[in-house]
């Protein structure tokens, strides 16, 4: 696997990969995630990192053990008519040898500039750092990124979630044409749009009324343990909620799946229709809770909001939000403020 030194410093260097060597997946399987909020564990990593989109990893390395990571997805995404060239970063880490010694904050801005540096066009960089993660924040933040929005976390559960013989799975051209077709126009006035995740293993679902799709979704399959959950409320939820049958049902700390929903579409007036295509897919993979990402100012979200019952689980996760932080290259003045007056789109994939 390809890989170059951008630095050495000491006894620390930091390492591009082109792609995720073996030891990367090691070391971001231990990883806990968060801070001073949630704090969870991904059990799904391996499979998941296989399946992002260009990943190019920068590794900190100590003494050649691997201390710190951020992996740099590459795609294009759009913000209205016009297309930009777009690094969005995940799994920023650090090994708890590390941590609270200001490595991290060190090194990154000398890994942004050695990024930016490799670009050679308009290029929009950003991450999504928890709001109670608050040395994450600093730490990009001192990277040279700045609060574009907020990324609500919703939440969706049902106890007994109803079957629907009428679902469609996703499986051809000519169909999925027509999905994207209604997804870039549902979607048309957002920032950093992107559907690199839609149709992976043809888990894109539709509903249909009189031939017309009505609604539509992708559904990731998610597996965390979740080992904290910030203030009184979140004690009581990790504490008190495994021990009720029924609710722990729906959130299981130790052991919490649930699916993640993504490219949402419903025809306008027909909310009702998404609630029951995503109370449908709950019962064909028997689960009873599901969460999806939306942008605090997408009218879409609002919609769903006004017109439905999320569930039980909403409640638990409703605080859970994330900030979008982002740094531009050779985007002027007027194409910064545009972008960041729309409405911000959210890939599932990109939270799990």
């Amino acid at each position: 696997m390809e890989k170059h030194l951008l630095l050495q410093d000491g006894d620390y260097a930091i390492w591009r990969h082109r792609g995720i060597p073996a030891d990367a997946l090691s070391f971001l399987d231990s990883i806990a995630w968060g801070n001073d909020g949630a704090v969870y564990e991904h059990k799904n990593t391996e499979a998941h990192i296989r399946l992002m989109h260009h990943p190019t990893l920068i590794a900190i390395h100590e003494n050649a053990k691997m201390q710190g990571t951020a992996v740099f997805c590459n795609t294009p995404v759009s913000a209205g008519d016009k297309q930009y060239n777009c690094y969005y970063i995940r799994y920023f880490a650090a090994s708890k040898e590390i941590k609270g010694k200001g490595v991290m904050k060190k090194y990154a801005v000398k890994v942004m500039e050695a990024i930016r540096d490799y670009e050679k066009e308009k290029t929009v960089f950003f991450a999504c750092v928890e709001k109670g993660n608050s040395a994450s924040y600093k730490t990009v933040q001192h990277a040279g990124y700045n609060n574009i929005g907020v990324i609500k976390t919703n939440g969706f559960s049902r106890f007994f979630p109803k079957a629907i013989k009428n679902i469609e799975q996703v499986k051809t051209d000519a169909i999925r044409n027509e999905v994207m077709s209604l997804l870039k126009k549902q979607y048309e006035q957002h920032a950093l749009v992107q559907f690199n995740s839609i149709f992976l293993h043809d888990d894109y679902c539709i509903l249909r009324e009189n031939g017309e799709i009505v609604a539509g979704c992708q559904f990731h399959r998610v597996h965390w343990v979740i080992n904290n959950l910030p203030g009184f409320m979140g004690k009581i939820i990790m504490n008190v909620v495994p021990l009720i049958p029924l609710l722990n049902k729906l959130f299981n700390p130790k052991k919490f799946e649930f699916l993640a929903f993504e490219g949402i579409y419903y025809k306008p007036g027909y909310e009702n229709r998404l609630m029951e295509l995503f109370e449908g897919l709950l019962a064909k993979e028997k689960l009873k809770s599901a969460m999806y990402w939306m942008g605090e100012s997408c009218p879409l979200r609002k919609r769903i909001f006004e017109n439905s019952k999320p569930g039980l689980l909403h409640s638990f996760i409703k605080n859970s939000d994330a900030f979008i932080m982002a740094s531009f290259h050779d985007l002027n003045e007027t194409e910064i403020t545009e972008l960041k007056s729309r409405p911000l789109f959210a890939s599932a994939f990109d939270y799990i």
